[in-house]
């Protein structure tokens, strides 16, 4: 008991969700559609082997009202799904037909009185749908791909303007090695001083070129 509580208390909160409500409908109608079949097919078999036509008729009968009353619900729910799917997306249903109007879109109820859209009608939107989905998604890419380029264009712009941006130290500054706005004194940049030592001992004074020391200064006559 407590078990088929928590289930009917389940499954009432799930039914909440239109979709899957209509989901478990289609299944339980699918369902009593066959033991229906179960049930009639062996009788009008049976009807048929003995060349009993009136029954073969009156279980056919009993048979599609049957079948009627328990997947009518659910070929107007998939019905409407349809047309108004296909209104989203711009595509002309035809009309539905008053009282007893006979039409090749549109097929009466017989078990509650309602219209249903014909199988002509079904395939007809479904390509239509499938025609325009296609558009649509073609559109959609076709922007994808320009607003990739775009940011792809500008992304490179910033890029390239970010290098070619000016330095920021202010005149007569200069930046340092370590990154810093250092002033240059009498606008000139300070020289680094290279850090490699020199031995005093192998340093050894400039003396003049030969060239220069037996070079003689003529005097004029």
């Amino acid at each position: 008991m407590v078990k088929d509580a928590l289930k009917k208390g389940f499954l009432k909160q799930v039914r909440r969700i239109q979709y899957v409500a209509d989901w478990l409908d289609d299944q339980a109608a699918t369902r009593k559609a066959r033991k229906l079949q179960e049930t009639y097919a062996p009788l009008v078999a049976k009807a048929e082997k003995d060349k009993d036509w009136d029954a073969r008729d009156g279980l056919l009968s009993e048979w599609s009202l049957e079948s009627n009353l328990v997947l009518d619900p659910v070929y107007e729910r998939k019905g409407e799904r349809l047309t108004a799917k296909a209104r989203k997306y711009g595509i002309t249903v035809p009309r539905q037909p008053c009282n007893d109007e006979e039409s090749e879109d549109w097929r009466l109820s017989r078990a509650y009185g309602f219209w249903l859209p014909s199988a002509r009608l079904e395939q007809k939107l479904r390509q239509e749908i499938k025609i325009e989905q296609r558009a649509s998604y073609d559109e959609f890419r076709k922007w994808a791909t320009l607003s990739f380029a775009v940011a792809g264009f500008l992304l490179a712009f910033y890029s390239v303007r970010a290098a070619k941006q000016p330095d920021p130290c202010s005149r007569n500054y200069y930046r340092s090695d370590s990154g810093e706005c250092v002033f240059a004194q009498s606008g000139q940049r300070e020289k680094k001083v290279s850090p490699v030592q020199v031995n005093p001992s192998t340093v050894s004074a400039d003396k003049p070129s030969p060239a220069r020391q037996y070079t003689q200064v003529r005097k004029p006559q």
